[in-house]
């Protein structure tokens, strides 16, 4: 079986399972053992995970999913990830480095699901064209709000205040 990972791909997290016996090399994520399960070493290891359910302490996959990646609770209702035990590997978007990834999944390996908030990057068509978007803005400095100009005035006069109380004390003494 054969999956393309898209180019354009962003935010999803593929969910495999994998039967025993698990390649060498698989927790560690080398190329070898990537490419042994996957059919291609063009992966970026930094972005797959490899766990076994079996020593996951008393967590859930779901609760790992949900804990470590953010994935929602409504997966939850996916009894395909809800019932997965053994050795799972999750490939983040991210591992394809941007590019197009195809994987040739080997006999040992299944397609459990595809979780995650799919967001699709898009190149901007082209710069806008139109009058408003050539333009500059006319303009200076707005001027001072009644409530700035009342605070300066109420500045100035404790100010002065302050000086003939000064004063005052300067001449009792």
């Amino acid at each position: 079986m054969t999956l393309t990972l898209p180019a354009d791909d962003h935010g999803l997290i593929r969910i495999f399972k994998i039967r025993t016996p698990a390649p060498a090399g698989l927790e560690e994520r080398t190329p070898a053992a990537l490419a042994a399960l996957f059919g291609t070493d063009d992966l970026d290891p930094d972005f797959i995970d490899v766990v076994d359910t079996r020593q996951l302490a008393g967590l859930s996959l779901m609760d790992y999913l949900h804990q470590g990646y953010d994935i929602p609770d409504t997966a939850t209702d996916d009894p395909a990830l809800r019932d997965l035990r053994g050795v799972v590997v999750l490939i983040m978007s991210r591992a394809a480095r941007g590019r197009a990834v195809t994987l040739t999944l080997a006999d040992t390996v299944t397609h459990v699901t595809t979780t995650g908030d799919p967001a699709r990057l898009r190149i901007p068509p082209a710069p806008m064209s139109s009058a408003a978007a050539e333009g500059s803005v006319a303009g200076g400095k707005a001027a001072p709000s009644n409530a700035a100009m009342s605070g300066r005035v109420a500045t100035i006069a404790l100010l002065i205040l302050f000086a003939l109380v000064a004063l005052m004390i300067w001449v009792a003494s």
